[in-house]
């Protein structure tokens, strides 16, 4: 099962790299039919979201990369008011305060492989949201600051 996950993998994330949308389509659906669990249909989550992205279709983008990384346990705020935004920088500040720059530079490394993809997911995100709903963007980055500070820094 392992080897054959992997095979599957390593096939979508080439299938992306070419263009080949048709093909990625068909090994994407073969890894979520039959997949054991939900952390291993990441990668291929992963490379679906991204070839949305590269595709254009940056609110498909944004509705499923933001689908996963709740099914992860890490929600994006939608609202993108001002006073919202403000809050969550302020909560951020004060999670950053407890720490000097010298801890910051060494500090933990990120090992929760589900926070791990959630990084992932919000690095790819990033973009789409700067693109589609600019005004949201700030909650991704916060989101991200956030996570590494709960959880280690992501490599």
């Amino acid at each position: 099962y392992d080897l054959s996950l992997e095979l599957f993998d390593y096939a979508a994330k080439c299938s992306f790299f070419i263009g080949d949308n048709i093909n990625l389509k068909i090994l994407s659906e073969q890894i979520l039919t039959y997949a054991r669990s939900f952390h291993d249909k990441l990668n291929v989550m992963y490379i679906t979201v991204s070839a949305l992205s590269f595709a254009a279709k940056l609110p498909e983008s944004i509705e499923k990369g933001t689908w996963i990384l709740s099914q992860l346990g890490e929600d994006i705020p939608v609202s993108s008011l001002d006073s919202d935004i403000q809050m969550h920088v302020v909560q951020t500040r004060l999670m950053l305060n407890q720490f000097q720059d010298s801890d910051l530079l060494n500090y933990e490394v990120m090992t929760d492989r589900s926070k791990m993809m959630a990084m992932r997911f919000l690095a790819m995100l990033e973009t789409s949201f700067m693109m589609a709903k600019p005004s949201s963007q700030a909650f991704v980055t916060i989101k991200m600051v956030q996570l590494s500070i709960s959880h280690g820094m992501s490599r």
